[in-house]
């Protein structure tokens, strides 16, 4: 599993430099294109620009606490990724209207990258300063979701 103190170093590590950022963004992309086709595909492609530089973001931090977790990261298969996304819409979509972190509870439940999941639910936080709408914030946390399955299946 991977932990809140592994996330956290990742994040200020990336806060302090936009070009080690954008460098880490080029490298991670590069050596991953289903996971590139896949952040343009047609339901991201509904987010605000906003919304698509905090998917982004998400994805990075992602991708690099694995990476310091000494996990060697495989190469995305675009069909899984796929399939982990509508697994992950069937189950959003099967719990009960209510509050967005009373239907995203079920992902928590026996789930072994709890802090990774927390981190991108934290990230969607909605307050006045949000650029988050309610619609990505439910595309991002699905997306950032089925990255994670795929990426330590």
């Amino acid at each position: 599993m991977i932990n809140e103190t592994v996330i956290e170093g990742v994040i200020n590590h990336f806060q302090n430099d936009d070009d080690v950022y954008i460098n880490a963004l080029a490298e991670a992309m590069d050596a991953q294109p289903a996971l590139l086709a896949f952040l343009k595909q047609e339901s991201v492609d509904i987010l605000l620009e906003e919304e698509k530089d905090i998917l982004w973001y998400i994805v990075l931090v992602i991708i690099h606490s694995i990476h310091e977790n000494g996990i060697d990261l495989i190469e995305i298969n675009d069909d899984k990724l796929s399939e982990n996304e509508e697994k992950n819409w069937t189950v959003f979509q099967e719990q009960p209207r209510g509050p967005f972190r009373d239907r995203v509870t079920v992902f928590f439940e026996n789930y072994a990258e709890e802090d990774l999941l927390a981190f991108v639910e934290d990230t969607l936080e909605l307050d006045e300063e949000s650029p988050v709408t309610p619609v990505g914030r439910e595309v991002i946390f699905i997306a950032s979701k089925s990255i994670i399955d795929t990426l330590l299946a």
